[in-house]
């Protein structure tokens, strides 16, 4: 299927419905879409921010203007995926994921490339018990012939290597992961996808916000479903972004003081006046709606308004035609301190509480 490896059988499929009572979906209320199921694992709980509705959040009247600006009014949306699914090809765009059963997997030892990358690192040790921070030689559940961003050969890109262990309902992200002749890696981050605990405050990750890439990636199959139950990232240019970071992201890699550059982790969503085109084909109409209900997060430095996704052969042209159309004077920066103000909040979860 779509940009895995499989090992042993699991099944992917898109959660659908919404978990819990909600008075009025879309004000980042508990519950939300149910997301991405992998077998008997969701990922991430029902009431984590990147499965909430925010629909009906307000706006970020006061910045929404000037941040959508700074990042570019007339730039359109650009999909940061492809159709090849050869990891070899010159156009082999997006990012891919791979699924293992960590039980049964022989874990591979990894070497990271400075002294220091451990210390905002997570990894196994010889007992695959989890390390944090990376005090050891990391023992990492990579398969045998995994699938990573740009592909292994390549001397180019970010080289992130998603992979999610279905026996332990628990996803690792490694940031430039390459294999010379053993593996090495400048960071290695992991999540336990039942809970909704972040980040350690100011820890990296293969991303620069601090996020996991894999709930927010645009995957065909969902799609293709007319229903995605998800936020997305996006990315903008380094010289665009602040060198400060707003809940849920944890960290920053940017150096700009301006409050005319949005924050790393800020949320944006496409405006609810933008009337997405009967015209449009399936994928195309489900991608535009999650970005109406539940936002994109900007969680890296790259070009602007660049929405990552995995590579499939299943992605239409249409699609890319079609959602590429849309420019960013058709987003808004969403206000999230209505949420983070409520009774409840725990800067270090990203578990919505009620309103």
């Amino acid at each position: 299927m779509r940009g895995w490896i499989y090992v042993g059988a699991f099944l992917v499929g898109c959660g659908g419905g919404s978990g819990g009572n909600r008075s009025n979906p879309g004000d980042g209320g508990p519950g939300g879409g149910s997301g991405v199921t992998l077998g008997s694992c969701s990922i991430f709980p029902a009431d984590f921010i990147f499965n909430t509705p925010i629909n009906a959040l307000p706006a970020d009247t006061a910045n929404s203007d000037t941040w959508v600006g700074t990042i570019g009014k007339t730039i359109k949306l650009h999909l940061d995926l492809g159709t090849d699914t050869d990891p070899t090809a010159a156009d082999y765009y997006g990012i891919p994921s791979n699924v293992v059963a960590g039980s049964s997997l022989t874990w591979s030892t990894a070497k990271f490339n400075s002294a220091d990358d451990g210390d905002e690192s997570d990894c196994g040790n010889a007992s695959h018990a989890i390390i944090s921070p990376c005090t050891v030689t990391p023992v990492l559940p990579i398969p045998q012939s995994p699938l990573v961003e740009g592909g292994i050969t390549s001397a180019a890109g970010d080289h992130h290597m998603l992979v999610v262990d279905a026996d332990g309902c628990r996803l690792w992200e490694l940031y430039n992961a390459q294999q010379p002749s053993a593996w090495t890696l400048d960071n290695s981050s992991s999540w336990d996808l039942t809970s909704d605990a972040l980040r350690p405050d100011t820890w990296t990750s293969a991303d620069a916000a601090g996020f996991p890439i894999y709930p927010l990636l645009l995957r065909a199959s969902e799609a293709d479903t007319g229903t995605i139950n998800h936020a997305f990232r996006f990315t903008a240019e380094n010289s665009e972004i602040r060198g400060s970071y707003v809940w849920p992201a944890r960290h920053q890699a940017n150096t700009g003081t301006s409050t005319s550059l949005p924050q790393m982790g800020q949320l944006f969503r496409l405006k609810s006046s933008y009337q997405i085109p009967s015209t449009f084909n399936t994928q195309s109409r489900a991608i535009l709606t999650a970005m109406q209900t539940y936002g994109m997060y900007l969680a890296d430095n790259g070009s602007s308004w660049y929405v990552q996704g995995e590579p499939s052969a299943d992605w239409q042209d249409d699609t890319f035609t079609q959602v590429q159309s849309v420019a960013g004077s058709n987003f808004e920066a969403v206000d999230i301190t209505a949420i983070m103000s409520r009774s409840g909040f725990d800067p270090n979860s990203g578990k919505v509480p009620p309103p």
